[in-house]
């Protein structure tokens, strides 16, 4: 199903069609919000990115704060059909694997390491290298002493889906109102985009780079990416802006009957995830970042 596709939906399920009383805008996001629950706490997208070690350095930044973060190698084919460098790991949730030169790398908390100095024999560590997770950083302990590739693999959110106007300059260059919203990777469909282009770099507030240039310049309305999870989860989707747009309408009866949906369905899916990976208990879900 397209963002589109499942805002008609809503309307229809919900029979709301004046765009005055809820725009589309407004369903896309809840469209959105839907699909980010659904993938955050059911673990539906991973991925995995690298980087070297730098020698006495034990801390990596991996998100954008105080500066931009460009040391990360991502990996997630599902959205750019290739390696993507130069960037941070905005969309992880959580991590849960580490590996340190080739090797697993046992988990631990910071305060473990916080009397121990740098001497892992002193500690209950049963792996050369552990991990922790200090604010928005990896740390490696004990501190490398070498060059090695560092691997976490993470759970991580979709790209934003929405549907934008832009100005395209007939090459790979195009500019909107707003690139807040867009991330590189994001799939693009428009009138003046070939099948496969993608969002290659964010030049500025306003300008974007594509994978392939477009077909002529001008004005389009451009759909930027698209459901990044199975088929069979997509329609689920549809319960939870349905909830809300029914809360909007003071509906009690549909309030209640979309909430249950949404709430079930989404459960339902958790336990699959939790099944396929050969989980034998619930966990409760928790965010690293």
């Amino acid at each position: 199903m397209t963002l589109t596709e499942i805002t008609t939906e809503v309307r229809n399920i919900t029979g709301v069609d004046s765009t005055s009383v809820v725009s589309d805008a407004v369903i896309h996001d809840l469209i959105n919000e839907a699909q980010y629950q659904l993938c955050d706490e059911a673990n539906l997208l991973q991925g995995y990115a690298t980087r070297n070690s730098v020698v006495d350095t034990s801390e990596y930044a991996m998100k954008n704060s105080n500066v931009d973060v460009t040391d990360w190698t991502l990996f997630q084919n599902n959205t750019t059909g290739a390696t993507t460098s130069g960037q941070s790991l905005e969309s992880m949730t959580r991590i849960y694997r580490v590996d340190y030169d080739g090797s697993i790398c046992q988990r631990i908390g910071i305060n473990e390491i916080s009397d121990i100095a740098d001497d892992s024999s002193m500690s209950n560590i049963t792996t050369d290298k552990a991990f922790y997770i200090h604010e928005d950083k990896l740390g490696i302990f004990p501190t490398p002493t070498e060059v090695k590739e560092i691997k976490v693999y993470y759970y991580r959110l979709p790209h934003k889906m929405l549907i934008e106007a832009i100005t395209a300059a007939a090459s790979t260059t195009s500019s909107m109102t707003s690139t807040a919203d867009l991330s590189i990777g994001m799939k693009m469909s428009g009138s003046k985009f070939s099948v496969g282009t993608v969002v290659k770099s964010i030049t500025s507030a306003t300008h974007f780079t594509t994978s392939i240039a477009s077909t002529s310049g001008g004005a389009d309305t451009v759909a930027f990416s698209e459901f990044e999870i199975d088929d069979r989860y997509q329609r689920i989707l549809i319960y939870y802006p349905c909830w809300r747009v029914s809360e909007r309408l003071r509906d009690l009866n549909l309030i209640s009957y979309f909430k249950n949906e949404w709430l079930e369905q989404k459960q339902r899916v958790i336990l699959e995830r939790q099944s396929r990976d050969g989980s034998t208990v619930l966990t409760v879900p928790y965010n690293d970042f």
